[in-house]
């Protein structure tokens, strides 16, 4: 009998011991299977302007559309000279070559091999540019850096030869902002007065400043603000007179009792006469970093700190899951299990330099669901990691049981950030069965995450010609690729599905945006719509109508005499914008609201604004559960490491009729009519290009008087007709760059 315990005992024993060693073993094993991101090991490179760096540069290890690098510019003198460096990090640097590119990238005009003086980890460099550029025409830049035999760099800019009194811009630019720092030399210096303060001001958050706020409130009002570093400075565009730079820097604050660090960046644009110096335009936005802390979660909720209040996040269906994007991380908590996970970002505590902290990628959650996944995009310039140097959108899952990040797949883009945001903003969605519908280039495109396939779904459109449910899950678009025709393509994404919606004879139908998952459109008389000669449009629509995707009306609006030409959807609300049209005659008529009866879902998990006597205005998340804060678990998951490629190239033909409206601090927007891009960039004191990077329109500079005499006039020649130079140097001296070659050919 007491052997047979024995035995039993031992079996036991045995037994656990086993279990112990095989999972030790298969621990092993997943720890050999995921890593945590690999840090950055590209170079950075800077122009040197009498001593400062401007113009940052971060590498790419693609081949990129010049055309659309149009991150800055340096304007350089007659002798054009050039200095520059290239900060290595530890990195050696075997060669640095640079090309000089017609704006378009298409035409090479100068190649040649530089060499420059090593400073520690730093290279200096100092160059002339060979006298085969044109006076006052942009021109690429293109720094090619050789780390080893294989691994070859690119550094993006423009240049333009001409004397803008960049020196006397840049002095004003960076005393300003130094200034900001300390209320006493702010006001020394004039800088209150240069202020445009009034009622448009918001001096209730430090999260976003501008030109009206108060000189108390451009200068911090009461917090006490450490700058951390000297600003990166961007030289975004720039004119005789005027002027558009960004700089970016970190600093850091009490908050609490305890040092808190945020990411502030401001825009200023400025004319200069040779006398004054005038501030037409100022901004500043801060975004605190998110601490990792079980203190930040507290009864109110989960406090984010001095941020801009629309904090993008997406919860599960039943709100106790929920992501959310806080200066340039993703992060998800899971109020079941009371965990906070850092889902992705390039900057950690133990990568912080000026490459972690570039802020040129954002996030797209795509799902979240009860048991904490999480499906996202991150998209825009890879920081570091296995796609560092690379544009392109990734596409990730993150287990909750696991606690790993996984990608699934990666789409390198050879544009810049900017456009491809502006795109994949107006849509990404990925359904139950893993279909993912992104916009990229006009196209929308449909990707099989399982079988890494690609096929377009409807090319030609733009972002404005289209329009997505707020959950993206319904798509709109018109047929003919224009702002309203004969027929609209109605396609539900989780089914893939489309429908189409008949405008009826002598009538057009145009599509106004969603109510939840229902579409409202409008339907015109043709013989009513009308186009001025700048390309105003009128679109009276006699009838709206609210339909689903079953082909229900679910509502419809119709008054005699009365006619809709846009509306505001809000909630569950849609104000209608009404005028009267008797005789062509237009006049216009006080809103009128149609309410909707459907319950919109609302958010259980949602930002609000709380007022602090220490910080102003800050931003939590009101949470779904109230935590125990002590007992908040953070993770940060490690990647999972897999062997061969995950890359979908999308080969889809580019539409060549598309215009990128820049304004403060990128693109603003993109228009396939050049009328309606050039009228949105004028609203944003901005700039219009086409495909090749050629300006469709910029505003320059403003006239005190008008002195015909001063018009300098040009010839024709086989780029451009007799009527194109007049409008171009009538343009000209209004302060405006256009290519009237361009928008005459395209019969505007």
């Amino acid at each position: 009998m007491k052997k047979t315990v024995i035995k039993g005992i031992a079996f036991v024993v045995i037994f656990v011991i086993s279990l112990v060693v095989i999972s030790m073993v298969a621990n092993q094993g997943n720890g050999d299977m995921t890593a945590p991101m690999p840090a950055a090991s590209l170079p950075t490179m800077a122009i040197v302007e009498d001593g400062q760096e401007i113009n940052q540069m971060y590498g790419y290890t693609m081949q990129m559309d010049t055309a659309d690098m149009r991150e800055s510019i340096t304007p350089i003198k007659t002798a054009r000279q050039i200095n520059a460096v290239v900060h290595g990090y530890g990195t050696e640097i075997a060669g640095v070559s640079y090309e000089l590119r017609s704006i378009d990238g298409s035409r090479l005009i100068e190649n040649t091999e530089l060499t420059g003086t090593q400073e520690g980890d730093d290279l200096y460099l100092s160059f002339r540019l060979k006298d085969l550029m044109k006076e006052g025409e942009e021109y690429s830049l293109i720094f090619l850096v050789n780390l080893d035999e294989s691994r070859q760099v690119r550094y993006y800019t423009r240049v333009i030869q001409a004397d803008y009194y960049l020196t006397e811009k840049l002095d004003f630019v960076t005393s300003f902002s130094d200034a900001t720092f300390d209320a006493e030399v702010f006001a020394e210096k004039g800088y209150a007065k240069k202020l445009e303060t009034n009622s448009d001001g918001d001096n209730s958050s430090f999260a976003h400043v501008d030109i009206h706020c108060t000189s108390s409130q451009v200068t911090w009002g009461s917090l006490d603000v450490t700058r951390i570093e000297k600003p990166q400075i961007w030289v975004k565009e720039i004119a005789p007179q005027t002027a558009s730079f960004v700089l970016s820097y970190p600093v850091s604050y009490t908050e609490g009792g305890g040092q808190v660090s945020a990411s502030v960046t401001e825009y200023y644009r400025v004319r200069y006469t040779g006398d004054t110096m005038y501030l037409l335009d100022y901004e500043r936005t801060a975004t605190q970093y998110f601490m990792e802390k079980s203190s930040r979660f507290t009864e109110s909720g989960l406090q984010l700190g001095i941020t801009d209040k629309n904090v993008v996040m997406k919860e599960s269906d039943g709100g106790n899951v929920f992501a959310f994007v806080q200066a340039g991380a993703l992060y998800v908590y899971n109020s079941a299990d009371n965990r906070l996970a850092r889902l992705h970002s390039f900057r950690d505590e133990d990568n912080d330099d000026l490459r972690a902290r570039y802020e040129n990628h954002s996030y797209e959650v795509l799902q979240v669901d009860e048991t904490g996944n999480v499906t996202f995009l991150v998209y825009g310039y890879m920081n570091r990691g296995r796609h560092e140097g690379e544009c392109g959108v990734s596409v990730c899952y993150y287990s909750s049981t696991l606690n790993v990040t996984e990608e699934m797949v990666f789409i390198p883009y050879n544009k810049s950030a900017g456009l491809l945001k502006a795109d994949l903003e107006t849509l990404s969605y990925v359904n139950g069965k893993n279909d993912l519908y992104l916009m990229v280039d006009g196209n929308i495109w449909h990707i099989g995450l399982e079988d890494k396939s690609s096929e377009i779904v409807v090319s030609g459109i733009s972002t404005a010609g289209c329009r997505v449910a707020e959950n993206d899950s319904m798509l709109v678009w018109q047929k003919d690729l224009k702002d309203y025709g004969s027929t609209l393509e109605f396609m539900n994404l989780n089914s893939g599905k489309l429908t189409e919606l008949k405008a009826g004879e002598g009538n057009f139908i145009q599509a106004l945006g969603f109510m939840g998952e229902d579409l409202i459109y409008g339907i015109a008389s043709a013989e009513q719509v009308q186009e001025d000669a700048v390309g105003n449009q009128l679109f009276p629509m006699h009838q709206i109508r609210i339909q689903d995707f079953e082909g229900n009306i679910l509502k419809s609006y119709e008054q005699a005499g009365v006619y809709v030409t846009g509306c505001r959807i809000e909630e569950n609300q849609i104000s209608l914008e009404r005028i009267s049209l008797v005789d062509g005659k237009v006049t216009e008529l006080s809103e009128d609201q149609i309410l909707y009866n459907d319950e919109i879902p609302e958010s259980k998990n949602y930002a609000e604004t709380a007022s602090t006597q220490e910080t102003e205005n800050i931003i939590r998340i009101v949470l779904n559960s109230v935590p125990d804060a002590k007992k908040v678990k953070i993770l940060t998951p490690k990647e999972v490491i897999f062997e061969g490629s995950r890359e979908i190239v999308l080969n889809g033909e580019e539409d060549q009729n598309r215009y990128y409206v820049y304004g403060q601090y990128g693109v603003i927007g993109i228009e396939k009519d050049p009328a309606a891009a050039v009228r949105r960039a004028y609203e944003a004191a901005g700039a219009v290009t086409d495909e090749a990077g050629r300006y469709l329109n910029k505003r320059d500079r403003l006239h005190s008087s008008n002195q015909i005499m001063a018009i300098d006039g040009d010839y024709a020649d086989n780029e451009r007709s007799s009527l194109a130079v007049c409008l171009d140097t009538i343009f000209q001296y209004e302060g405006m760059v256009k290519n009237s070659s361009s928008l005459l050919a395209a019969g505007q």
